[in-house]
């Protein structure tokens, strides 16, 4: 079929419909890369020492769990986020760059919801090594 013989109306309602895909396709592409305000609150920081239990150095986003002991003395486990490996690798970072059992020192921002989520600003080891993270929130 033809659509450029078709009545104006309906060729109105056909490229409606094309624009009004676009939009959910782009937008949906959009929101893959989010910003960090959705999740942290950026005008927080928090810092946590803690035993590592698990570094995934994966995408989207490599994940630092650590055991922190809260104020009660229980032992939480905390879910820390920071970059993509990509630009983890940029800083220096490898996969053994954190191992389980090790102290670490990490800074950030804390989840917007109060749930046990920072994303990691800073990390520094127990013999006071610096981890490199750029303190960006944005990649």
């Amino acid at each position: 079929m033809k659509f450029k013989n078709a009545p104006a109306p309906l060729r109105s309602l056909l490229a409606g419909l094309v624009l009004a895909l676009a939009g959910i396709t782009g937008s949906t592409a959009a929101l893959a890369h989010h910003s960090g305000a959705l999740f942290y609150s950026m005008g927080e920081r928090i810092t946590l020492t803690g035993e590592v239990a698990r570094f995934n150095f994966r995408n989207p986003h490599a994940i630092v769990e650590l055991l922190v002991k809260d104020e009660n003395g229980e032992i939480v486990r905390w879910t820390c986020e920071t970059s993509a490996p990509s630009a983890l690798r940029r800083r220096g970072w490898s996969q053994e760059s954190l191992v389980p059992g090790e102290i670490v020192t990490l800074q950030g921002v804390p989840s917007i919801d109060g749930s046990k989520l920072m994303r990691i600003t800073s990390v520094t080891k127990a013999d006071g090594t610096q981890v490199g993270v750029s303190g960006r929130m944005d990649d």
